[in-house]
């Protein structure tokens, strides 16, 4: 599981514990390093991780929410079985194939970017007291400030948001839209619902790991086939 810009793998723990419960193992990825390269390098590190511990016969299903799409988007398709996108960033990519829209152009809500602080480093940060209406409008009071409390600031400027070849267009997917986001478009979301084979619509906020878990679980599920 590939977390989103300011997060890190809490975010996913009680989508994991819902899976394990039914049988399926998990694993979040730590993804915050300088450049996405970087960040998808290591990501496909730990699917190549999980596959040699559950067997070639074992299905492998990455989950990216967010920026974290851009992650699961550079896998290498043939260590993956199915790509679930969870309000999250669909790739273009050069294959000269219909792509979604540039992320550069007006698919991140008007309230986005004066939400943040940047800093001298080129990390950005949330301002305090701004996460709530971007990410977690909601969640409860104390869901709010246990994941305020863990935000860390993220190096945005230099994610590259095209590929050569995308891995969805290879990789069966899911595509999970968040019809009150206030983050992602819901245009840009539904956009990239219409360019994978599958596609959800939840009601509620950017962040339905937190809100919604078991929604977010069960659909994870169906794409294992459960």
């Amino acid at each position: 599981m590939a977390h989103g810009a300011f997060h890190g793998p809490w975010c996913w723990e009680r989508v994991q514990a819902l899976l394990e419960d039914a049988g399926i193992a998990t694993s979040a990825s730590d993804l915050c390093r300088p450049t996405t390269a970087e960040d998808i390098a290591a990501f496909q590190a730990d699917v190549n991780q999980m596959r040699a511990r559950l067997g070639d016969d074992a299905m492998v299903i990455a989950v990216g929410h967010s920026l974290g799409g851009l992650s699961i988007s550079g896998l290498d398709p043939a260590t993956v079985d199915h790509l679930v996108y969870l309000a999250a960033i669909l790739a273009a990519d050069e294959s000269g194939e219909a792509n979604p829209p540039d992320v550069a152009e007006a698919v991140i809500a008007e309230n986005f970017f004066p939400a943040l602080e940047h800093g001298e480093d080129g990390y950005s940060s949330v301002k305090q007291g701004a996460a709530v209406d971007l990410f977690y409008h909601d969640c409860s009071a104390e869901d709010i400030a246990w994941a305020e409390s863990q935000l860390r600031p993220q190096p945005l400027g230099q994610a590259p948001h095209s590929f050569a070849r995308a891995a969805w267009r290879d990789v069966e997917s899911t595509y999970i839209v968040c019809a009150d986001d206030r983050t992602l478009t819901a245009e840009f979301q539904q956009t990239c619902a219409g360019l994978v084979a599958h596609s959800v619509v939840m009601e509620g906020s950017h962040s339905p790991m937190l809100a919604q878990p078991e929604a977010v679980a069960a659909v994870i599920a169906r794409a294992a086939g459960q």
